[in-house]
Parts: C-alpha cells; structure tokens; sequence
C-alpha cells in the first residue's frame, strides 16, 4: 500500500470504534478476474499500445502537441481524457518515459496476466492513483484556484466503506462528503466527477435504485487501508467455518436479504438443535445488537422450542428473552428492564422507551436498570436523559445514569 494515502478522516477526532463490523471478500482469483475487467486499465493499456513502435516526442513527460494530436485522432479521446491516461499509463509502468522518448513500458508484462496478486497490486495502484489525484476528478478542475481537494476521494471511500452493502444515494453522497470534511468543499463538488473515475475503474457500482456502493475490490483495498491505520476489519469466514459468534457479528453490516442467505447456509450444515443451542450461547456471550439478531433468527426459523427456551433460563443475558416465549412465565421488573436495555442500546430509538413503559412506571424502571450488569445500561439512560421530551423523565433519567456510573 502507498505510505502517502491520507488518512482522512481523522478517525479519533469523530470518536470511531477501532474495530468495524467484519466484512466478506471473495476469493483472490474473483478479485483478480474483477480487477482484470477494468474498463480504464484497458485504455491505459491502449495508450501504451500506441507508442508500440511510434516516434514521438516527449518534454517533462508530456509529448509534443503535434503527437497529441495523433493520438486523439487515433484513439478517439478528448484531449483531457487522453492527459489522464497518459498520466496513469505512466504511473503504472505501461509507459516508459525517458528523456526525450516514451516506449511501452515493462509494467505491461503484468497486465492483464501475470499473478493473481500482481493484476490486483496493478489495479490497486490504479486505485491510489484515482483517490489521490485531485486535478483528475472534473475536466475544469482548476488546481492553482480551487481549494485543496485531495482528501475528497479518501473521505468518499470512508462513507461507502461504512454503508456497506447498504450503499449510499448518489444524490447524498456529495453532502455527506461534504459533512465528512466539516464542509470545508462547500464551493466545488468534486463527487461526482470522482465517481464518474470510480466506475470506469471498477471500484464502485450504482445499482437502477441510484445507491452507490463499494465493489469487492475496492472493499479490499479499502480494508487494507484502515488496517493500516490501527482499525480491525475482520474479514467474514466461509460458511463452512462459521460459527454463530461470527454469524451474530456480520449481521449489522449486511442488509436483511444477504443476512437471510448467510443465516440459510449457516443453518444447513447443522441439525436444528444444534443450531439453536449454537445461537443462545453467542446471544449470552455477545451485546445488544448481536442478541436482537439471534432472538430473531432463533423465532423466524422454528428454532425456538420450548426445550430450546428452557435451556437459556440458566444465562442471565438471555432468560428475560426466554421468559417471553415460554408459557406461564414472566418476567420480573429486572428481567423487563434487561429487554428494554437491549432494545434501546440496538436501535437508538428513545420512541421505544416511551412506547414500551407506561406512563407512571418510569422511575420503577430506572432504579431497575442502573442496577442491572448489563455493560450499555449507563449508556442507554444517558440517551433517555438526553433525549426524553419530558423533562422530569429525563432528570430522573439523568440520576440513573449517575448511579449506573458509579
């Protein structure tokens, strides 16, 4: 990876996590096969394919007007199109540039063949390229006058890294990017041009909905990038090594259908009992979010029998759950404040407070919940002090939170 790639945005500054949801790759040959299908290191190609056996003239590595003009006329580009892969032909070794001459380069020996890893390595610097080269990104792009724009290409890439396989819509992204770099950009939108890069490249793609996200290779690329700069990214195991832990934690980071398709192939290679015995151990053991999963994974498949809720009586963190589904069972006032707990540090939603507590019963809860050992109630009575429209809820929210801190 290039030392120079900016770390931008600074991660401690906006208070991120140092690990992300984990992420699933394919294999190297499919990275390989996708960075191989590049539509712009085709042309980049094309630009050495040129040179092959011409004279020109080159001076500070930029060829004479009168060759440019052949070029144009026998590749067909625009004048701005062909400065850009020029530039990029000579940046990935496809063109050798002398003194005086430029010849096809020796980088073309590994492009399109050669390894797997090196076709990758190839696009990835590609993709560097791309990112980090600001005067590219739109065609009136005026580098002496506008403001610094280098580190837009890093701060897009963070956004879509983030959204996931939920992508981000095309008409968002450029705010969004803006918010990134405290809207420093305001007056020049380079986004779109950047995008326009990235397609070409095959870094991201823009589904009929207009959502953009990131491609496999540019997830990778990007992974790379933050593991690099001190954030875990684990990567999702094949299924056939998953176990429910691994299961429970790619949840967040998928949307519902690709969810349904890991959880389907996960559940196939084990008997129902097994499974379900499987997905309230990880309950027990992980947080909030990952026990809302398995709750809901554990009821939408059948898994929950009667034997299977008996069995979870014995963990704390999953017997207020068990308690609900089991008959002639309830809850008690701790077991209750555990399940809004959970719910509340899953969502954010302080709706779901109001909603499931009756009016008058609040403080009943509070002094339940700060006792509670549950590691985010601090936390979650912190967002209901901060949040909850009425004011003595909050106050008394705010006491318990005290508590719960101390």
């Amino acid at each position: 990876m290039d030392d120079e790639f900016p770390p931008t945005p600074d991660l401690a500054e906006l208070g991120l996590p140092d690990e992300f949801p984990p992420i699933r790759l394919p294999d190297l040959a499919t990275l390989a096969q996708q960075a191989r299908a590049s539509a712009m290191l085709a042309k980049a190609r094309e630009v050495a394919e040129w040179l092959d056996g011409r004279e020109v003239s080159v001076k500070d590595h930029l060829l004479s007007a009168a060759d440019i003009v052949v070029a144009l006329h026998t590749l067909g580009w625009s004048g701005h199109e062909f400065e850009f892969r020029w530039d990029l032909a000579a940046e990935l070794g496809f063109v050798d540039l002398g003194e005086d001459e430029a010849i096809p380069g020796p980088g073309l020996d590994d492009w399109p063949g050669g390894p797997d890893e090196m076709a990758i390595e190839v696009w990835d610097a590609a993709f560097e390229f791309v990112l980090t080269d600001a005067a590219w990104y739109e065609e009136d792009l005026d580098t002496d006058t506008d403001p610094e724009l280098d580190p837009v290409g890093p701060t897009m890439m963070f956004v879509l890294f983030l959204a996931g396989a939920y992508g981000v819509p095309r008409d968002e992204l450029s705010e969004l990017v803006r918010d990134g770099l405290d809207r420093s950009h305001e007056d020049h939108d380079a986004v779109p041009g950047l995008l326009e890069r990235l397609l070409e490249l095959g870094a991201v793609q823009i589904d009929d909905e207009d959502v953009v996200r990131l491609t496999p290779l540019a997830l990778s690329g990007m992974r790379e990038r933050y593991v690099a700069l001190g954030i875990d990214v684990p990567l999702v195991p094949p299924v056939e090594q998953m176990t429910a832990a691994d299961l429970l934690a790619a949840a967040p980071a998928l949307t519902s259908d690709e969810f349904g398709e890991e959880a389907v192939a996960w559940l196939a290679l084990r008997e129902p009992e097994q499974a379900g015995q499987e997905l309230v151990g990880a309950a027990a053991a992980g947080d909030a979010v990952e026990r809302m999963f398995a709750v809901q994974l554990i009821r939408s498949t059948g898994l929950g029998t009667e034997q299977l809720w008996r069995s979870a009586m014995t963990l704390p963190e999953v017997r207020p759950y068990a308690k609900t589904e089991l008959p002639g069972e309830v809850p008690d006032i701790a077991e209750m404040a555990w399940l809004l707990t959970d719910s509340l540090a899953a969502t954010g939603e302080i709706e779901d407070f109001s909603s499931a507590v009756p009016a008058g019963q609040e403080q009943e809860i509070f002094d339940a919940m700060w006792r509670l050992p549950h590691p985010e109630a601090g936390e979650v009575l912190t967002m209901i002090g901060a949040e909850h429209p009425d004011k003595k809820i909050a106050k008394s929210a705010r006491k318990a939170a005290f508590k719960a801190r101390s």
